[in-house]
C-alpha cells in the first residue's frame, strides 16, 4: 500500500498536497528538484480491519517532515491500533519550500466474534450513586452469550429540589431485558455492598442465572440477605468462591475466557458493617479475549491491591483495561491510600493499563488525586459513567474501540464533592 506525492513550485500534482512556497521564484526560473513525499501503510480514503503501521520518506537531500495524526505529533514507524477515524497530515520542509500531505482513512472493528463490556451509569444519587453494574458479551455468529459482575440500584434525584432520590433496584434487570438477556452464564457479586447488590433480586426473578458468584461474607442487613435468598431459591448454582475458577464465557475454547479470583480472605469470617472491610474482600475478574485482557475489581483498596499484585500477579500484570477500585477513590489507587504525601502507586505501575473505567456518582467519586494520577499514566484513556454515562467497549481482533451514551470527547472530572 503505497502512494507518491509530488510538489512542483508551483501546481500541486494532488489534490492531496497543498503548497506554500515562499522562494523567489523569478530569480530561479528552473528551481531545485521539487519536494516529494513517500508515504506507505494507509491510503487515502481506505478502511482497514486490522492496526497499521505508517511510514513515510521525503526527498530531496535536505528535506524534512512531520508528522500529526488527529493533531497530535506522530512518528514515521509508529502503529495505530484503536478504531476510530483518522486524519494524517504530514507536512515537508526545505529551504523556503514546503510540502503538506494529507491522508484520511478508518479503522473498524471486523469478525464474527466480540467480546461486549457494558458499564451501566447508575445515577448520581443515594445507594444507586455510582455503583457497579458490567455486563460481559461473547456475541459470535452462533448466538450471544452473557455474563455479569454486580448490579447496584439506579439512583436518580427526587421529584423536587432538595427531596429524597428515587432507588431503583428493578433499573439493570431493566436494562437486560431489553438488551435480549434472557440468561446469564454467571453473575457475581463482588462484595456485599448495596452499591453493588441492590439490583440483583430483580434480575435472579426475571433473568435465568446458571451461576450465582460471591465471596461468602456473613452480614446481617436485610437487603442482603434478600440477594442471597434469591439466589439460593432461583439460581441453579450457588458459589462461594475460595479459589480461582474458569469460565468460558462463550462455552468454547475460542471465545471470552473468565478467571474469578477470591477475596482477601482477613475480613470475610466476621460480620460486619465496616465498609473498608467489606471493600477489602472483594472478588477480582479477569476477562480475555483474542489477547485482550481486562481486570475488575470490585471494591478493593490498599490492601486487597497488593494481594492482587502479589499473589494473583500473572492475571493482574501489564493488562489492557482495568475497571478501577471503590469508584476512583485514593484508596484505590496510591500505596499509602491518601496520595497526599506520596503520589506512588504500584498499583498503576504493575497493571499498566492502557483504558481505565470508572463507575463514579460524581458527588464524591471520582477523588481529585486519584484521577490526576490516572491521567499521568501515558498514553491511557480514563473514562467515568458520572462524565460519558453508558459505557460500552467492543473488542476484536486484539483491539477495542469504546462508544459512551454523552460527552464522548469530554474528560472525566473529579465528583463536585471530592475535595482531595
Amino acid at each position: 500500500m503505497n502512494f507518491f506525492l509530488k510538489l512542483l513550485r508551483t501546481t500541486p500534482i494532488l489534490a492531496l498536497v497543498a503548497l506554500t512556497s515562499c522562494g523567489d521564484s523569478t530569480s530561479d526560473p528552473v528551481g531545485p528538484d521539487p519536494i516529494e513525499i513517500e508515504v506507505s501503510g494507509v491510503e487515502d480514503g481506505a478502511v482497514y480491519g486490522a492496526p497499521v503501521t505508517i511510514s513515510w520518506s521525503v526527498s530531496p537531500s535536505g528535506a524534512s517532515a512531520s508528522g500529526e495524526l488527529n493533531g497530535e505529533s506522530f512518528t514515521s514507524g509508529s502503529t495505530v491500533s484503536r478504531p476510530g477515524d483518522y486524519s494524517l497530515v504530514i507536512e515537508a520542509v526545505r529551504a523556503g519550500d514546503r510540502a503538506e500531505a494529507r491522508v484520511e482513512f478508518s479503522l473498524e472493528i471486523t469478525g464474527d466474534r466480540r467480546l461486549i463490556v457494558r458499564m451501566f451509569d447508575l445515577g448520581p444519587e443515594g445507594l444507586g450513586g455510582g455503583g457497579d453494574a458490567i455486563l460481559l458479551s461473547d456475541s459470535s455468529s452462533l448466538g450471544i452469550r452473557h455474563g455479569m459482575v454486580d448490579a447496584g440500584p439506579r439512583g436518580d434525584p427526587g421529584p423536587t429540589s432538595g427531596s429524597d432520590p428515587i432507588i431503583r433496584d428493578e433499573y439493570v434487570a431493566e436494562q437486560l431485558l431489553a438488551l435480549g438477556v434472557d440468561t446469564l452464564e454467571f453473575l457475581q457479586l463482588t462484595h456485599a455492598h448495596a452499591d453493588h447488590f441492590g439490583g440483583m433480586a430483580p434480575i435472579l426473578q426475571s433473568i435465568h442465572v446458571r451461576e450465582f458468584i460471591y465471596n461468602g461474607q456473613p452480614r446481617n442487613f436485610a437487603r442482603y440477605q434478600t440477594v442471597l435468598s434469591a439466589a439460593n431459591s432461583l439460581a441453579d448454582t450457588v458459589i462461594v468462591l475460595s479459589q480461582e475458577r474458569e469460565i468460558r464465557l462463550g462455552g468454547d475454547d475460542q471465545g471470552v475466557r473468565t478467571v474469578h479470583l477470591p477475596g482477601l480472605p482477613d475480613y470475610l469470617s466476621t460480620p460486619t458493617n465496616d465498609g473498608r472491610l467489606l471493600n477489602e474482600g472483594s472478588l477480582g475478574t479477569w476477562v480475555e479475549f483474542e489477547g485482550v485482557r481486562l481486570f475488575l475489581t470490585g471494591d478493593s483498596e490498599v490492601e486487597a491491591n497488593q494481594r492482587w499484585r502479589t499473589s494473583f500477579a500473572e492475571w493482574t500484570s501489564n493488562i489492557e483495561i482495568l475497571k478501577v477500585g471503590h469508584h476512583g477513590a485514593n484508596n484505590a489507587i496510591f500505596d499509602d491510600g491518601f496520595g497526599s504525601s506520596s503520589q506512588q502507586s504500584s498499583w498503576l505501575d504493575h497493571t499498566r493499563p492502557q483504558l481505565m473505567l470508572i463507575p463514579a456518582n460524581g458527588r464524591s467519586h471520582p477523588r481529585v488525586r486519584a484521577l490526576n494520577r490516572m491521567h499521568q499514566e501515558d498514553q491511557a484513556e480514563v473514562y467515568c459513567t458520572n462524565v460519558h454515562g453508558l459505557i460500552e467497549v467492543r473488542i476484536a481482533g486484539g483491539w477495542w474501540e469504546v462508544t459512551t451514551e454523552r460527552n464522548g470527547n469530554a474528560d472525566c472530572v473529579p465528583g463536585s464533592e471530592a475535595n482531595t
